[in-house]
């Protein structure tokens, strides 16, 4: 059997190619599927796996809204129906006291004896990728493209559920609020047989449909039927086994896999919710050693911040010690070539002989607008050290000047003295020309005399400034 998809799917056959389509039956007893309903309300006490946020998104697609209270009810209906047609059978049949037995027992289960129970718990879908990459490599996914894709599988189960199974699907739903999307529900294979013994009989029979009887013909089936999406059936294992065997009566070197053992949807269930719990711990230690990490390296940034800040700074401190050191030798230079000279303020200034409007008289002229601290420092220090040197320079001056004096003094005394005792010795006829010339002498010495002190007050007060 086969339909027709109702829509294009070039698109998903091009970007998923080999992915296969999962389907998965349990078996299931009637009071078991109280745990179904409690899964399907999201009511288990373990859901990590669940997203309450999009609990909202999962539809109930088949079923009505009481068939977990109506399939009991049938159960036991069809239970009395059963016993009832027996009974009518036997008598029938003139049996009467097998009649009277079996009217005795009572209503018996609509279904044969068996370890994992008549209903049949399913699970369809597809790997996570299939929802989630886009159909051209070029393309951006995004949330309503997954939402496409979960709607053109959403119609193909149904379809493949509807024309498989029929009115024996008695529930199904869309589940968006797991891991992956996927459709799960139940069926019950209501099937009728009726004998001449027993009568009409309706009985919960999962041999009696094809698909239920042999679950690699479900799986070709399913598979054949989602080619359209691009999806495959899964691995063959059970004919990969069968095969082995087979090989192995010929060489026992073969290995035989072991068979996979069916699991039922309530243990899968809970092994997926332990798997995805355990993948949450391990993300939330991930996350944990993540954000230390980078807790540890916001920290290195800030102290290596620190240490670029500090370096900076060091450098800038540098750059002016430099500037500092390079103007403090550039005062000295030109102190030692006199382009600076104390002022009477006790500060330095251009020397009067730099010519103005020269590159070196700016120069200078701009260092002493806006000297550095250790060049201010500097020629605060030459000022003083320049007025104390004027001072001690003006008191040797002055006393070599009174010595000087002293010395001029005595010479004229005894120049006086000499002078007078040469007039008495002197006849009268040269008396008069050696007076005469000896008064000039004497004038022009004390002209000379004047000067010599002129010059040496001169002198201490240049050596003040």
């Amino acid at each position: 059997m086969s339909i027709e998809s109702p829509f294009n799917t070039a698109g998903a056959t091009r970007a998923h190619g080999k992915r296969p389509v999962v389907l998965r039956f349990a078996e299931l007893f009637p009071h078991q599927v109280r745990r179904y309903q409690l899964h399907n309300d999201r009511k288990q006490r373990d859901m990590d796996q669940v997203d309450p946020a999009r609990t909202h998104l999962n539809r109930k697609l088949i079923g009505a809204e009481d068939w977990f209270e109506t399939l009991p009810a049938d159960i036991r209906l069809a239970s009395l129906e059963n016993v009832n047609q027996e009974v009518e059978g036997l008598q029938r049949a003139n049996r009467i006291g097998e009649a009277q037995k079996r009217l005795l027992e009572g209503p018996r289960d609509p279904w044969r004896k068996s370890k994992g129970g008549p209903l049949r718990e399913f699970v369809i879908t597809a790997h996570r990728d299939w929802f989630e990459t886009p159909s051209e490599s070029n393309m951006l996914f995004d949330v309503a493209d997954q939402e496409a894709r979960e709607q053109q599988f959403e119609a193909m189960a149904l379809a493949w559920l509807k024309s498989r199974f029929g009115d024996q699907v008695i529930h199904a739903r869309a589940d968006r609020d797991e891991t992956t999307f996927h459709i799960h529900g139940i069926i019950a294979p209501w099937t009728e047989k009726t004998s001449k013994r027993s009568g009409r009989q309706r009985l919960l029979q999962p041999s009696s449909h094809p698909l239920l009887k042999d679950y690699e013909k479900a799986q070709d089936d399913i598979g054949a039927f989602f080619a359209d999406l691009g999806l495959v059936r899964g691995k063959r294992r059970a004919e990969e086994r069968r095969e082995a065997k087979a090989a192995k009566e010929t060489d026992p070197s073969v290995d035989v896999p072991e068979p996979r053992a069916h699991v039922p949807a309530h243990i899968w269930r809970a092994d997926e919710e332990v798997r995805l719990r355990r993948r949450a711990l391990r993300l939330r230690k991930y996350a944990t050693v993540i954000k230390a990490t980078r807790a540890r390296a916001a920290q290195r940034q800030k102290e290596a911040e620190a240490q670029k800040a500090k370096a900076r700074a060091a450098e800038h401190e540098a750059r002016l010690r430099k500037r500092d050191a390079d103007e403090v030798l550039q005062i000295a230079e030109h102190v030692a070539e006199g382009h600076l000279v104390p002022s009477p303020e006790g500060r330095m200034k251009v020397s009067r002989d730099l010519p103005e409007g020269s590159g070196v008289r700016r120069r200078l002229e701009r260092l002493l607008a806006q000297p550095t601290v250790s060049g201010r420092q500097l020629m605060r220090h030459l000022g003083r050290a320049y007025r104390a040197f004027g001072r001690v320079a003006t008191g040797r001056a002055e006393e070599e000047v009174s010595a000087r004096l002293s010395a001029i003094e005595q010479g004229a005394t005894a120049v006086a003295a000499l002078r007078a005792k040469m007039l008495a010795v002197l006849p009268d006829s040269l008396r008069k020309s050696f007076m005469t010339d000896t008064l000039t002498e004497v004038r022009e010495a004390d002209r000379a005399i004047k000067a010599l002190k002129k010059s040496t007050e001169s002198g201490g007060k240049n050596n003040e400034r």
